[in-house]
């Protein structure tokens, strides 16, 4: 365990404040006593003189020859005091030092006395003289004084070692939380790189190779956003609990953050090693978990970076790059499809450096206004007319030109940028519908990370009154996305925009495993059958049948259906003749500037329909 040592002074302070408290006990003790002690003594020596004086007195006012025969007298008026004590005196001294009666002799000192003038006519005449040995006052205070030095040293020990000790375990628990996650009682970030360092310096010394794990749960935000972030706690716990018997007690496990961990790995003979240690890991966190009853599959993708021994040596390795290495190789393993791990190589340096400029590009993008929309005419078979449009994102860059959304939308939404764009898109989407009365309805699509996002529908109503729109002509695209994370929150969000009367759609419908169960649980006012089943309509008897069976059921279910991509006639032919009610596709146009597409809709029905649609008949569909 890591320790930290208390500052010189502060254990100088705890040292004097000991010794203090210690000398006061050594000293206080003995000294109250004694003072107490002896003026109790001395009141009852003085006590007893004051009445001998004043007996004594009483006998020898007016009658002075009683000072000279009747001694025996006086001292029987000193025996009244009360038996004589081995270790007291008591005398009467007549004029200076004539010693007239006296009881005790050879006290042992020190002495403590106490005297008493003797009157006659009010003149002083002698004393009362009274003493007393002080001996066993001070054995006893010596005695007091020896049990005090005892107690102040023990006071001096224990207040001395035992505030260091809480403020020791004090510093060390900071300690501990400042290079530790409370959570899982691994070491964090911190505490890995400085654990890379010393891992590093002990491999040169070895002559062994040293490899870092970067590990990021694939679908660990899926378990919190269904099941609680008690839940999401409990996986992480239980997730540590799996890597620990993974890894060796040379080797140093540790959270860097969130669902991302990392494993130093060292005294490494062969590059086979590494491999059989990342299999391990892919493996044990490819088994379900159970929380609360649920049955829970995360896996995991994984990073490597790695030195050779001949590089430790000849080569000062920093920690921050080597983990970064491993951290583009996590990154790496992700695009290729999860669960599986990847080892850096120096082309991936490339690819992130691309990787942050776009990012950089995107910020500079959103600042500089160079995001315009292209508007995609959707169209009513039926109706042989242009009935809505698709806000489609372009970017156009200084050099690099046209930018492909496919090209950037996924980092956007990876770095939290696709939030500030959808804003935007949805602004100037409702902005540019708004001056065009005549247009059905205008469709935006939505992010998922845009519609998880806090205050959504708020940022929907306020687009919708900065543009003066109204709300049943904006409709939003969402796809499986949205809802593979289902929770109640995600359905009152659906429920909520719903109520402000705005139209919801799902797109690319057909593509995700549970398209027909989102059906039952909220209801959509159009699907949009994915591009890929209009594209075999002709070849393909099964897409045939799969977009025969979607428009079956959504007719059902009374649902408007939205047939995407069609670029043939012959398509466009087959779904008008299977009751799809609205298509769009390079058939019916592609993107088109505002301007363009301002004019498509000045156009008559017929103009705005393709010359070989203007032929085709609506009949009765065969479903």
């Amino acid at each position: 365990m890591i320790r930290r040592a208390l500052e010189p002074t502060l254990t100088h302070i705890v040292t004097a404040l000991a010794a203090a408290i210690a000398l006061a006990v050594t000293v206080m003790l003995p000294t109250t006593y004694f003072l107490s002690a002896r003026a109790a003594w001395y009141a009852e020596v003085n006590a007893e003189s004051k009445v001998a004086s004043a007996v004594i007195s009483q006998l020898i006012n007016g009658n002075p020859e009683l000072w000279a025969f009747e001694n025996a007298r006086i001292r029987g008026l000193l025996a009244m005091l009360g038996p004589l004590q081995a270790t007291e005196r008591r005398a009467v001294i007549r004029g200076r030092d004539q010693l007239v009666a006296e009881q005790g002799e050879n006290v042992p000192l020190p002495l403590m006395t106490a005297t008493t003038p003797l009157y006659d006519s009010g003149n002083i005449v002698g004393r009362v003289e009274i003493q007393r040995s002080q001996r066993g006052l001070w054995l006893v205070t010596s005695a007091i004084a020896v049990m005090a030095a005892t107690l102040g040293a023990i006071a001096f020990v224990v207040l001395r070692s035992w505030p260091l000790r809480l403020l020791q375990r004090a510093l060390d628990r900071s300690l501990h939380l400042a290079t530790h996650d409370t959570l899982t009682g691994l070491p964090n970030r911190a505490l890995f790189h400085d654990r890379v360092e010393q891992e590093l310096a002990w491999c040169r010394r070895d002559g062994s190779m040293l490899a870092i794990h970067y590990l990021d749960l694939d679908r660990f935000k899926e378990v919190n956003d269904t099941l609680g972030h008690t839940a999401g706690d409990q996986l992480l716990v239980g997730v540590v609990g799996r890597l620990r018997t993974c890894v060796r007690e040379a080797d140093t496990l540790a959270r860097l953050g969130g669902d991302e961990f990392a494993i130093i790995q060292t005294g490494i003979r062969q590059l086979a090693d590494i491999e059989i240690l990342a299999r391990r890991l892919l493996d044990v966190l490819d088994q379900a978990f159970d929380l609360a009853s649920n049955q829970v599959n995360v896996g995991v993708s994984i990073g490597i970076a790695f030195r050779s021994a001949t590089e430790l040596i000849v080569s000062n390795v920093d920690p921050g790059r080597l983990l970064q290495e491993a951290d583009t190789a996590l990154y790496r393993s992700k695009e290729d499809g999860r669960g599986i791990y990847r080892f850096f190589a120096a082309e991936m340096n490339e690819k992130l450096l691309k990787r942050r400029e776009l990012e950089a590009d995107i910020v500079k993008a959103l600042e500089h206004g160079q995001f315009y929309l292209h508007y995609q005419p959707q169209f009513d078979l039926a109706e042989q007319c242009v009935v809505g449009a698709e806000a489609l994102l372009r970017w156009h860059h200084p050099t690099r030109g046209e930018v492909q959304p496919d090209a950037f939308i996924s980092l956007a939404e990876d770095c939290g940028l696709i939030v500030r764009i959808g804003e935007w898109v949805l602004r100037e989407a409702c902005r540019q519908a708004a001056l065009w009365p005549g247009l059905h309805r205008i469709a935006v699509n939505v992010s998922p990370v845009q519609f998880r996002r806090p205050g959504f529908v708020d940022q929907v109503k306020e687009a919708l009154a900065c543009a003066r729109l109204d709300a049943g002509r904006l409709e939003l695209e969402i796809t499986e996305g949205v809802l593979l994370n289902e929770t109640n929150e995600t359905l009152a969000t659906l429920h909520r925009l719903h109520a402000i009367g705005v139209t919801i759609a799902m797109d690319d419908f057909g593509t995700g495993y549970s398209s027909l169960g989102y059906l039952q649980k909220f209801p959509f006012d159009k699907i949009k059958i994915d591009r890929s089943f209009v594209k075999g309509l002709q070849a393909d008897p099964h897409a045939a049948e799969i977009v025969r069976a979607v428009l079956r059921m959504s007719h059902a279910m009374g649902i408007r259906v939205n047939a995407e991509g069609v670029e043939h006639v012959s398509q466009a032919s087959i779904l008008l003749q299977e009751g799809c009610e609205e298509v769009q596709g390079f058939l019916f146009g592609r993107g088109l500037g505002a301007e363009d597409f301002s004019a498509l809709l000045a156009r008559s029905t017929s103009a705005a329909a393709p010359p070989e649609m203007r032929k085709l008949e609506v009949r009765s569909p065969t479903i």
